[in-house]
């Protein structure tokens, strides 16, 4: 089902069934403000108290804005300046420009788009979303290129959860090494300093398991999985047996970060997961890292992102196949 409604002051776009309800902001990135478990009366997305949604302006700091939900950050996340001609020198805004765009929106019976144009590059961007089964959304991704040049970017999924003590990560079987993009204590080393993954003893001595959430410590730490994905997919189980997993094409989405945000940012404990095709924030330096996405010239980019939840009532818990 799918319904125009509303979220907090903002227009908003719903697509529900008897179990989840997911609900877009097509006027700000078309932007995931919740994903709701009814069985639970849950939401398993960050929320912020206040009655008005808070926005900047285009270019603004994206720490000023609303800070919640899911956003597409594209076509990077840190601000940078593209590094090639013939956009060589144009400044890429913070957390991308995607997040912070209004979209034109076409509802359908089972489904929703969404299209926008790029303002400082010539892309155009696109998603539909819609039920899959009763537990998965699928969002389906396209940017095409129009230009006579291939295209760097970055495409990540910005999933603040809410989260608990013991809310533990499932990932595929070749994650043992992760890299440090942002500590602010340290602990987990330098940018882009490797580490063991999940146990390693970190910088004071202290054994971590970097699998699971610890207690409130006012910490708040980023890494990526330093390899690629041998299968698109990553996963959150909480301690009372909900489940919210993430299942994507690993040829075109082959990476992950993770960030655990422990008090530090904004005094709120969650867990960011983003899986995303290209990793350390930014396309110059994931290009530095051999490890880039482009879209070809006069060509697209085409992907998906499968949203499940279940839990122990659920015979079967297990991620859709990308």
């Amino acid at each position: 089902m799918i319904l125009e409604t509303a979220y907090k002051d903002q227009k908003a776009v719903a697509v529900e069934n008897d179990l989840l309800r997911f609900v877009f902001l097509p006027e700000t990135g078309a932007s995931l403000a919740s994903v709701f478990w009814k069985r639970e009366n849950r939401e398993l997305l960050v929320q912020r108290p206040e009655p008005r949604y808070r926005r900047v302006p285009f270019g603004g700091s994206y720490v000023d804005a609303e800070c919640s939900g899911m956003d597409d950050m594209f076509p990077t996340i840190d601000a940078c300046h593209y590094e090639n001609a013939p956009w060589e020198g144009v400044k890429l805004t913070d957390h991308g420009e995607i997040w912070n765009l209004p979209f034109q929106t076409r509802l359908l019976p089972d489904s929703v788009s969404f299209s926008a144009s790029g303002v400082r590059l010539p892309y155009a961007f696109s998603k539909r979303a819609e039920f899959v089964d009763a537990h998965t959304l699928r969002i389906t991704y396209r940017a095409e290129n129009p230009a006579p040049f291939d295209m760097d970017f970055l495409w990540a999924a910005h999933f603040m959860l809410r989260a608990q003590p013991g809310v533990s990560l499932m990932l595929p079987g070749n994650c043992r090494t992760a890299q440090a993009v942002f500590t602010n204590s340290g602990s987990i080393g330098a940018y882009a300093q490797e580490f063991p993954y999940p146990v390693f003893t970190d910088a004071g001595g202290k054994r971590r398991d970097m699998s699971r959430m610890g207690e409130w410590d006012g910490s708040c730490e980023k890494f990526y999985l330093r390899d690629r994905l041998q299968e698109g997919y990553c996963g959150v189980a909480y301690p009372d047996g909900l489940r919210f997993e993430l299942s994507f094409p690993e040829d075109k989405v082959p990476y992950l970060g993770v960030l655990f945000n422990q008090g530090g940012f904004r005094e709120i404990y969650n867990l960011f997961v983003e899986p995303c095709t290209a990793p350390f924030d930014r396309p110059d330096v994931a290009r530095l890292m051999d490890k880039h996405s482009l879209i070809p010239a006069r060509s697209s980019y085409d992907w998906h992102l499968d949203i499940r939840v279940s839990d122990r009532e659920d015979k079967e818990v297990t991620a859709l196949e990308p």
